[in-house]
């Protein structure tokens, strides 16, 4: 019971260490890409952060399983090259103990790995689904940043406020639209307003309008005559909104329960893949066993890169089936098992390669 406590304070505290450095890495890259989009308007500032926390499963679901197989590679392995592993096993501790001791281990990783792609990460991917739809019917007002110019996706319109007031007005706005679409690179007809101060309000029928005080507004074609200049005290423009946009539903987002009895290629696929990472724990667990018993003279991190190569392949490999079961290249009913069975036959081998190198190592002894 000692030696398990040792063994899993050292493992899980390894573990949480490297999931911590690979899910700040993999969040600060995906954060980057958000604050991209509202900077460019794209997004409301406010919603960045709970967009972060419901995506924080998405990126667990496999660290953790990749995290753990780390944690054995480099515990067990600075176990060897220490020699303790050599004096354990003077003191009676066979191999098929420390064998049993890393799938305890992997049982619970696999129940908080079960956990997230089951659950949570679905949970959170709808989340995120709901986020991003009602930021696509934002209006550029409703994420308008002060002191920058925006512009619209379409390329029509550029707006821009100095500031916003507490009680939601804008003070110094500039607004240029484009009329007419560009067929030539030749000037287009083009209406600029420039006012001191506006506000957005609500007509009695629902429509938003934006209205803006103390300004004027130009009209005309840049290069030619006749421009029209209309100096006002009070000026409305009707802010349209598309019509509303309804995402498509990613099958990530999809509840288990419900792909339990879906019939199409994409929802059962997903399902093999949830199972997938869940079962890949313990075939990881068994393979960095004999992966990090190094010789002390060779270093502890000897294996570690042939161990990360076959880790990565056998995750390739689910993904690359995962993605032949949608397309239906290949039958449904072979699912993700055979990826499973190909590793675990190649972790027998490592354990057989093993036993095969103890014996040589004897008889030159």
């Amino acid at each position: 019971m000692i030696l398990f406590r040792y063994f899993a304070r050292e493992v899980f505290l390894t573990m949480f260490a490297v999931a911590g450095i690979v899910l700040v890495i993999s969040m600060g890259w995906r954060f980057s890409g958000y604050l991209e989009q509202a900077a460019a308007g794209g997004m409301a500032r406010e919603v960045l952060f709970a967009l972060m926390a419901y995506r924080l499963p998405g990126f667990l679901e496999l660290i953790v399983p990749v995290s753990f197989f780390l944690s054995i590679m480099l515990v067990y392995g600075r176990l060897h090259v220490d020699s303790e592993m050599v004096v354990l096993q003077a003191c009676g501790i066979s191999s098929m103990r420390i064998i049993g001791m890393t799938l305890l281990l992997s049982i619970g990783v696999m129940l908080f790995t079960a956990m997230i792609a089951l659950w949570l990460k679905p949970m959170g991917e709808r989340q995120v689904e709901a986020l991003l739809t009602g930021q696509k019917n934002l209006t550029e007002f409703d994420t308008l940043v002060p002191g920058r110019f925006q512009t619209l996706s379409s390329g029509q319109r550029v707006t821009y406020t100095e500031d916003f007031s507490d009680v939601g007005g804008l003070t110094g706005v500039f607004i240029n639209e484009y009329r007419s679409p560009s067929t030539s690179d030749g000037p287009r007809d083009a209406i600029t307003v420039i006012s001191n101060s506006g506000r957005t309000q609500v007509d009695p029928t629902g429509r938003r309008f934006l209205v803006l005080n103390d300004g004027t507004r130009y009209r005309g074609i840049p290069g030619q005559k006749g421009y029209q200049v209309i100096h006002y005290e009070e000026y409305g423009q009707l802010v349209e909104n598309d019509s509303p946009r309804v995402m498509k539903a990613r099958r990530t987002a999809i509840p288990t329960v419900d792909l339990l009895t879906a019939t199409t290629p994409e929802a059962l696929s997903e399902l093999h893949w949830r199972i997938a990472v869940v079962l890949i724990v313990p075939v990881i667990a068994l393979m960095a066993i004999p992966l990090a018993k190094v010789n002390p003279r060779q270093g502890r991190y000897n294996r570690l890169v042939p161990a990360m190569i076959l880790c990565f392949l056998y995750i390739v490999s689910l993904s690359g089936a995962r993605s032949g079961l949608e397309k239906e290249h290949l039958p449904l009913s072979l699912g993700l098992w055979w990826v499973h069975g190909i590793f675990i036959v190649i972790v027998a081998m490592l354990y057989r390669l093993d036993w095969f190198g103890d014996l040589l190592h004897r008889v030159r002894r």
